[in-house]
C-alpha cells in the first residue's frame, strides 16, 4: 500500500513514518510537509527507499499538478496527523481553526475527488479500495458546536467540527463501479504518552497510565492508524475509534485479569 502522511515532523507522525518504513505492507510514503524531513529518511539504511518527501506550503489548496501525481503513483490512503497544541491566546484562534478544521477537510476534498476516483475495486486485492482518510483527532471531540462543553470547549469542538467536515465529504465522494472510493476514520486518542518500549519508554509505568487515565502510547497509537489505513473498521457504519479501541487488542489481552 502506498500512502500520504501529514504531520510527519511531529511527535505522533514521526512515529507513524518510523512504522510504515518497517511495515511489510506498505510499499512507500509520500510525506506532505513544510518543513523538510530529517535527512536520515533518504538513507538506505533508514528510509530503506520508501520515502517521499513532497515539501507543500498551502494545505488549503492542492493544485493538480500535486493530485496528479499522487493519483498516478498510486496513492491509497492517507493519514492526517498535522496537529500542534492549542495556543492559549484568543488572538490565534482563527489560525487554529484553519489549521485544525480547514486544512484537513481541504485535503480531504482534494483526495476524493482527485485521487480516490483513480483506484478501482477491480484491482482488488493488488490495489487498496476505497481509498481511506485516517483523521488523528482527540478524545472528547465534539461534533455539535452548539453544544456547551466546561472543559477543553475550544479544542473539542475543533476536532469535531473537522470530524463532521471530512465525513462530510466521504459521504458526499463519488462511486466507483457503485462503490464509493472515499472513506473516513477518526481515531481519537486521550494522552499521547512516550513510546510503551524500548530506550525512551517503561513498559510497565506507560501501561498502568493507560489502565488508569485515558491515554495510549505513541507506538500503539501509530500502529492503530496504519492498521485503519490497511484495514478499515471492518463495519461501514462504524468511523469513530474512541481511545480504548485504539489501544488494540494486544493491549486489552495484557490487561486482561485471569
Amino acid at each position: 500500500m502506498k500512502i500520504l502522511l501529514t504531520g510527519a515532523t511531529g511527535n505522533v507522525g514521526t512515529e507513524i513514518l518510523d512504522q510504515a518504513i518497517a511495515h511489510n505492507y506498505i510499499d512507500h510514503i509520500y510525506c506532505l510537509t513544510r518543513a523538510p524531513l530529517n535527512q536520515k529518511y533518504f538513507t538506505p539504511k533508514v528510509g530503506k527507499n520508501k520515502v517521499t518527501q513532497l515539501v507543500h506550503d498551502d494545505f488549503l489548496a492542492y493544485p493538480d499538478t500535486l493530485t496528479r501525481y499522487l493519483r498516478e503513483e498510486g496513492v491509497e490512503g492517507c493519514i492526517w496527523a498535522l496537529g500542534s497544541k492549542l495556543s492559549p491566546d484568543p488572538k490565534k484562534r482563527d489560525e487554529e481553526e484553519k489549521v485544525r478544521i480547514s486544512f484537513p477537510v481541504a485535503a480531504a476534498e482534494a483526495l476524493a475527488k482527485k485521487v480516490a476516483t483513480g483506484l478501482s475495486p477491480q484491482a482488488m486485492p493488488r490495489k487498496k479500495f476505497p481509498f481511506r482518510f485516517i483523521f488523528v483527532s482527540a478524545s472528547g471531540a465534539e461534533q455539535d458546536q452548539f453544544r456547551t462543553l466546561w472543559v477543553y470547549s475550544d479544542w473539542r469542538k475543533m476536532k469535531g467540527a473537522a470530524e463532521k467536515g471530512i465525513f462530510d465529504v466521504a459521504d458526499n465522494s463519488d462511486a466507483v463501479q457503485g462503490h464509493k472510493c472515499f472513506e473516513a476514520i477518526a481515531l481519537r486518542p486521550g494522552q499521547v504518552l512516550a513510546r510503551q518500549h524500548g530506550p525512551r519508554g517503561d513498559v510497565t509505568s506507560t501501561l498502568l497510565y493507560e489502565a488508569t487515565y485515558t491515554s495510549i502510547a505513541v507506538d500503539r497509537l501509530a500502529k492503530s492508524a496504519i492498521k485503519m489505513a490497511l484495514m478499515g473498521t471492518g463495519d461501514e457504519k462504524k468511523r469513530i475509534l474512541e481511545n480504548k479501541e485504539c489501544l488494540g487488542d494486544d493491549w486489552a489481552s495484557i490487561n486482561t485479569l485471569s
